[in-house]
């Protein structure tokens, strides 16, 4: 009784006569029932009290069953009272009696009195706050009851949508197909067009060169009958002119022995020149003599032989021409034939024109559907988060390390996933080495409930599939928080920056993948990066002194400011950088590896001494709707938790360990205010306690979205700072973040 909570005591004549129907107490002065006088009191009996207590209705708070207590115990011959003890009678004597008696005992009467109100004041509490109790669970159970329902309905929004998009798609797909097989009707049709234009262009042609070949055959012939006419007639004209004839020779002949003489001359000159060149001439005739002979001359038999086996597939042509002949016949009525087929055709491609004009605006319908059913996606995918949980904890086992821990991890046992609850159960077991070093023999297995739980033997890639539904509400427009909690050394770092297939590589890969496939309804997004770690309080930039035409840089302290109006959160001298593709981030993370803090402990060779947290802006606009989204994706790989005296560090490495221990305690307190009601807005939530929990307040409140990753170790060794973090994490399970 001492641990529940009692009203406060209030005065007397303030305090309320509830869940009883007793009527009000009586009081006895001077034998007659009434009030007390405080001048009797005091005057008779000066160490009685001279307060006078009383109810509502102005009289005593004295129970009538404690005034017949009294009576019974006086002495009979004070006694007045008649048979059934309720009224008084007498002279004034047993009166003045009866008042020193009354007087004698009211102290005990003002005992009492005092014992009966402490009593129902802490009864009327305990009644005020189990119905409180009652009324707060009536609401509860109603809320639940709407929040299952509405779940039930949205499910069933989202199977029908579902369903939706795949007839949308099968129907697509169909139109597709059958306007492929259009295009290809349509060439084929084309091909035996062209064809047949090309054999009718050719026969054209042939006609034409044969015409062409006769005129010029007999423009020929005129032109020799019209030449052999004139040369009859000169020969004609000779025959009958001798004298001239003569004359004419003689003059002749002596020009000609002068031009003879003059040709001689020469003809001697060019003689010897004309040697020469014989010469050099017989030498380039012998050589292409040879030439002919070695190859042209097999050449020559060859296109011989080529000729003649041209001649022989002429007459196997004209052989096809003739029966081709044969055949145009039937192919010229067959191509009367496809005339009205191609005329069929031609109106079937003009409704094809206009099927596919339809399908066109169909198409851009869809379009216009698609780019509403992605809003609408957005704000499912928002409500399913909200119904799994604004605040979840998923819990990962590593490997035991081969060769320095023992493989035995038995006291470990991972349960099925719960698809009725949406939860996975685990049991740790502390073994009797672990117990008798510790003082403890109980051997109870304890339980712990979270959303996931990944054991050994899944790898990186099974881990994503389950973050993968947070990064898309980053892209959405909302702040999430995916943070990697444990012990020094379980593998949080591994979980988050392992190459290729980490937390932070797969998120950069799905979100310039979905970013590609969101082109198509209207989306462009501009990322930006941010990278700094929490070391002793301060905050360092990881990606300092890189430079470069997308980095922006600064020179000083970095410092955290909010804006409490627009909900936001910045860092001043820090850098950012712009991400255009993939690879541009492997850059980013290698520096930042390069830069961060670690160190050597005895519980881990190279213990992260800070909160890495990789802070990725997503900013994007739709061309097509004038739609915004800015989210933020804080990835952060907390510091490892450890014992002083089991890390056995001193000095900086102390004073690290201090500070990490006190900022991870600062997050459970906010995580803890963050569960409990906020009632009128009076609700305090330590923020300020810790630069982590600072810079992430507008990430961890509102319509934001945290998932914490715990770590651990399957080691026996490690037991006592396995089960510290899973309640630690338990703990963060049952946080919901309020709107």
């Amino acid at each position: 009784m001492s641990n529940i909570p009692t009203t406060p005591e209030r005065n007397q004549a303030q305090n309320k006569r509830r869940y009883t129907t007793s009527p009000s107490p009586k009081v006895y002065r001077n034998g007659i029932p009434g009030i007390l006088s405080n001048r009797t009191m005091n005057s008779d009996n000066p160490n009685s009290s001279s307060i006078d207590r009383r109810s509502l209705d102005g009289q005593a708070n004295i129970t009538s069953t404690g005034i017949k207590s009294i009576i019974s115990r006086m002495p009979s011959s004070l006694n007045g009272a008649n048979s059934n003890g309720t009224s008084f009678s007498g002279s004034g004597s047993k009166s003045n009696h009866l008042t020193s008696f009354y007087n004698e005992q009211m102290k005990e009467l003002n005992d009492l009195q005092d014992t009966l109100a402490k009593k129902k004041a802490k009864l009327d509490g305990l009644r005020d706050i189990v119905s409180n109790g009652k009324e707060e669970f009536n609401e509860t159970k109603l809320k639940w009851d709407k929040l299952r329902d509405s779940k039930v309905a949205k499910e069933q929004q989202l199977k029908v949508k579902q369903n939706e998009m795949a007839k949308l798609k099968e129907t697509i797909e169909a139109r597709k197909k059958f306007l492929e097989e259009g295009h290809k009707l349509h060439l084929q049709q084309m091909e035996v067009e062209n064809q047949t234009k090309i054999n009718k262009l050719i026969n054209e042609y042939k006609e034409k060169i044969e015409e062409v070949k006769k005129v010029k055959i007999k423009k020929f012939e005129d032109e020799r009958d019209n030449l052999s006419k004139e040369v009859d007639s000169i020969k004609s004209k000779i025959d009958k002119n001798d004298v001239t004839l003569a004359q004419l020779m003689k003059e002749l002949n002596e020009k000609y022995d002068k031009i003879k003489e003059d040709w001689l001359n020469e003809y001697q000159l060019e003689w010897k020149k004309n040697i020469e060149i014989n010469e050099t001439y017989s030498k380039e005739i012998d050589e292409i003599n040879k030439d002919i002979k070695e190859n042209l001359e097999p050449k020559k038999l060859a296109k011989e032989k080529e000729l003649e086996n041209l001649k022989e597939r002429i007459i196997d042509v004209e052989k096809i021409l003739h029966d081709r002949r044969d055949k145009k016949s039937h192919l010229e009525a067959k191509i009367k034939e496809r005339e009205i087929k191609l005329q069929d055709n031609k109106d079937r491609q003009e409704e094809l024109k206009q099927y596919i004009s339809k399908t066109e605006s169909d198409l851009k319908e869809i379009n216009d559907i698609l780019i509403k059913e992605e809003t609408l996606r957005r704000s499912l995918h928002n409500e399913l988060q909200e119904l799994r949980g604004n605040i979840r904890v998923f819990c990962r086992i590593r490997p035991p390390l081969p060769k320095i821990e023992d493989p035995d991890t038995s006291h470990i046992k991972v349960k099925p996933f719960d698809d009725n609850n949406g939860i996975q159960a685990m049991e740790v077991i502390k073994s009797n080495n672990y117990t008798a070093g510790s003082g403890n023999n109980n051997n109870a297995p304890q339980q712990f409930k979270f959303d996931k739980i990944f054991d050994i033997g899944e790898q990186n890639s099974e881990v994503f599939k389950e973050v993968g539904q947070l990064v898309q509400s980053s892209l959405d427009g909302y702040n999430v928080c995916i943070f990697a909690y444990g012990q020094t050394g379980s593998g949080k770092t591994f979980t988050m920056l392992n190459p290729g297939d980490g937390i932070i590589p797969s998120t950069i890969s799905h979100i310039f993948n979905w970013i590609e496939n969101l082109k198509e309804r209207g989306w462009e997004y501009k990322i930006e990066c941010q990278f700094v770690e929490i070391y002793n309080e301060n905050i360092v930039d990881l990606l300092r002194n890189g430079g470069g035409e997308n980095t922006t840089t600064g020179n000083g302290k970095c410092e955290i400011r909010h804006d409490h109006e627009n909900e936001t959160t910045s860092i001043t001298n820090v850098t950012t950088c712009q991400l255009d593709s993939k690879d541009s981030v492997g850059k980013v993370l290698q520096r930042a590896t390069k830069l961060r803090s670690t160190a050597s402990t005895e519980s881990n060779e190279h213990s992260s001494r800070s909160h890495s947290i990789f802070i990725i802006h997503l900013h994007g606009h739709n061309n097509l709707t004038n739609e915004v989204s800015h989210g933020i994706l804080n990835l952060v790989d907390l510091a490892g938790s450890e014992r002083i005296h089991s890390s056995q560090v001193s000095g900086d490495r102390l004073r690290e360990t201090q500070n990490i221990n006190r900022s991870l305690s600062c997050l459970g307190d906010v995580i803890h205010a963050l569960n409990t009601p906020d009632r009128n807005g009076k609700r305090h939530v330590p923020f300020r306690n810790s630069k982590l929990t600072y810079l992430l307040q507008y990430s961890l409140t509102g319509n934001s979205k945290t998932l914490m990753f715990v770590n651990i170790s399957p080691s026996n060794s490690h037991l006592n700072e396995t089960i510290n973090s899973l309640r630690f994490a338990s703990k963060v399970n049952s946080t919901k973040i309020g709107k």
